[in-house]
């Protein structure tokens, strides 16, 4: 295992260290794939409570974005150039954990739509902040060959509370969900036409039988029960906070480090295969590109598959409707365990050309038989799950195979993964709103220009190899 490989070179309080910190951001990730997760299937119950319908309610997702990609962008500017140790670099860590489960607490109990939009936005900032430095600091402490493993097993533990957070919601989804999906294919002039009808009749009802209609959501414990998953998570990050709170303080161990400075250094580059500078900016652009359309289609699935499943073609009930969430995020799980070995034997640009070609296939599934049977639609987003799962991970490692990536360039994965993530829900609930099977039409469409773009990454990277290798052979003849 490349983790025993690179371990058994250190000093014991390096090891102890690396052992201990792995632990905890593994935790921390399960953390930040549970708050994920628990927002898709609560989504329509936080519209009904808000009294707004799905394209509006999707903006959780595209304020959240919007912090996640300033989060980003102030942390790889920061994390190398002005926290230069162990303690400054876990205390922050520990800050940004700590603000993710306090807002994560907050949130059910937002009153109207804008403080629920400021409290996803400050959530999603800390998870940036706190996603970015943790993938800082594997690259920085184990370099970027030996950290290939350990990207993929970060977002492996993400994926794991993406699964855990859909058996956690499990327990408290509310048994009725007409009202619901009423809330989130009408307008809005509709739907309030039709709600105050409701209510009026329920109101005459208590005064005729002194007897109150069960409420759409019932109270458990004196709060809503869709409160309690968000209770659940947003209390356990603010317990491993404070465990890389410990950790900054415990003098004993020693942070390693693969890089003998905080800051750019020519030595850095050994042994990248380093592109052509204009090779080096297409390349770049095609990453983000990549990225942003990575976290689209990520995104779509998390804000719609409850949703479409509920109140879509096969209007399942709520129960049958989250599993949906279930076997999307298992196939995530999965596929993400999967790519931690792959990650070892096969090259990241092979990763992803096997990558693209099953979401082809899984994209085709979802589009002529999804909308008839519900195993299809089960099926089919466990396929994209599993190797979209990979994305992530294997872009990253592809890319610090050409150039150095602890410092401001770590942001670009982030600006992509960003801006993809804030722009698809909105989008997704609109189309939605005009047909339920609008939504994986963009999917598609999605899929295919990623397709495109990693296609032109192995061009721009294979290309100049064979340049290298033509002018190798001219040089031997000569």
């Amino acid at each position: 295992m490349p983790a025993v490989k690179y371990l058994s070179v250190l000093n014991p309080a390096e090891v102890s260290w690396s052992v201990a910190y792995v632990c905890l951001a593994w935790l921390a990730q399960l953390g930040n794939g549970a708050i994920q997760t628990i927002t898709g299937p609560m989504q329509p119950y936080l519209a009904y409570n808000l009294r707004t319908d799905t394209q509006t309610i999707n903006l959780v997702w595209t304020l959240g974005f919007s912090g996640f990609l300033l989060g980003s962008l102030f942390t790889s500017n920061v994390f190398t150039k002005y926290l230069t140790t162990s303690h400054k670099k876990l205390s922050f860590m520990s800050l940004a954990h700590l603000l993710t489960g306090v807002s994560t607490l907050m949130m059910p109990f937002m009153a109207n739509l804008p403080m629920l939009l400021l409290c996803r936005f400050v959530q999603f900032l800390s998870y940036g902040v706190f996603l970015t430095s943790d993938s800082i600091l594997l690259v920085f402490t184990l370099g970027p060959e030996k950290s290939r493993p350990f990207i993929n097993a970060l977002h492996f533990f993400i994926s794991i509370g993406f699964l855990l957070g859909t058996f956690l919601v499990q327990p408290f989804l509310p048994a009725s969900s007409d009202k619901v999906c009423l809330s989130q294919t009408q307008n809005n002039k509709e739907y309030n036409t039709i709600n105050k009808t409701l209510e009026e009749g329920q109101v005459a009802l208590h005064d005729q039988d002194t007897v109150e209609a069960d409420p759409v959501i019932p109270i458990l414990h004196g709060v809503q029960s869709i409160a309690w998953p968000f209770i659940i998570s947003g209390v356990w990050c603010i317990l491993i906070a404070a465990g890389f709170l410990v950790l900054s303080r415990m003098t004993s161990f020693s942070m390693p480090q693969f890089y003998d400075e905080n800051i750019n250094t020519k030595h850095k580059d050994t042994g990248l295969e380093k592109l052509p500078r204009k090779n080096k900016q297409i390349f770049l652009i095609l990453v983000v590109i990549f990225f942003a359309l990575s976290g689209g289609i990520i995104r779509v699935f998390q804000s719609m598959s409850m949703t479409f499943a509920l109140c879509g073609p096969l209007q399942l009930e709520s129960h049958r409707a989250a599993l949906t969430d279930s076997f999307y995020s298992s196939g995530m799980c999965f596929g993400r365990l999967a790519s931690i070995f792959l990650s070892t034997v096969l090259l990241p640009s092979t990763l992803l050309a096997v990558c693209m070609l099953a979401c082809l296939l899984g994209t085709i599934l979802l589009i002529f038989l999804a909308p008839i049977f519900h195993i299809s639609l089960y099926t089919g987003v466990a396929i994209m799950g599993f190797f979209l799962s990979w994305q992530f991970g294997t872009g990253f490692s592809w890319t610090s195979q050409h150039m150095n990536i602890t410092g401001r360039l770590s942001s670009v994965f982030f600006i992509g993964l960003g801006v993809g993530s804030l722009s698809s829900p909105p989008l997704a609930g609109w189309l939605f709103i005009l047909s339920p099977m609008n939504v994986i039409y963009a999917v598609a469409v999605m899929v295919t220009a990623q397709v495109v773009t990693v296609g032109a990454m192995w061009a721009v990277t294979r290309g100049f190899k064979c340049c290298i290798l033509s002018r190798d052979k001219l040089n031997d003849c000569v």
